[in-house]
């Protein structure tokens, strides 16, 4: 497509598959080598949602120097929630509060879940310690998926406080099922935002659809 639209244009290649710190090494690399428009399909889903991480930042910079930058958007459709954290009573058996969804305690959206492998990566509002943002997360929010006796599957409870406020959820379904996926916030009293998107897996919410973006 690039030599049918300019048929004597150079081109030039780099990896974006090491790491997001490479990644953004490689973005200032190719405008050093004389590159003027940059294109990627790469995502690193521990990449910040509401703050400019390192990619972001090397993308400024190219841009800020006359580069065209260009990446993909739109692959996840719109597999994603996102709110202000509203607390309400856990259930038992969990530290802290769970997200009030409806604002009349429902704790838990519903998803229907096909057979296949997913990765859900959960991100809120906070300072990220490993861009140099002290002291770190203030808040540490957790996800769960949980079947619809109420009974947990599966879900991770790092300790986030004073690090980065992201969380990652990867499980394997078998086969069709419906679940729900629950957030509870640990440790913390900020009422932060905070989105998740589903990066693998042909998922869907069956309610509390915000209709919020996946791109990042």
């Amino acid at each position: 497509i690039i030599h049918d639209v300019a048929p004597g244009a150079e081109l030039a290649f780099r990896t974006g598959f090491i790491s997001a710190g490479d990644f953004a090494d490689g973005i200032i690399e190719l405008q050093q080598a004389g590159c003027n428009v940059i294109v990627d399909d790469v995502t690193y889903i521990t990449e910040p949602y509401f703050k400019k991480g390192l990619i972001s930042e090397a993308v400024d910079s190219v841009a800020s120097l006359g580069v065209s930058y260009f990446t993909a958007a739109g692959n996840f459709g719109t597999k994603s929630y996102e709110a202000i954290y509203s607390a309400t009573a856990a259930p038992s058996g969990y530290t802290g509060t769970a997200h009030n969804y409806d604002g009349a305690g429902d704790i838990t959206q519903g998803i229907n879940l096909t057979a296949g492998d997913y990765t859900i990566v959960l991100q809120w509002e906070d300072s990220i310690y490993s861009l140099g943002q002290l002291p770190g997360a203030l808040n540490d929010l957790d996800i769960y998926l949980i079947n619809d006796a109420g009974v947990k599957l599966f879900g991770y409870n790092r300790n986030n406080k004073w690090g980065d406020p992201v969380e990652v959820l990867p499980f394997s379904v078998s086969s069709a099922v419906h679940a729900n996926l629950m957030v509870v916030r640990a440790s913390g009293t900020d009422n932060v935002r905070f989105k998740y998107i589903i990066f693998r897996g042909e998922g869907t919410f069956d309610e509390y659809l915000t209709g919020t973006s996946t791109l990042v």
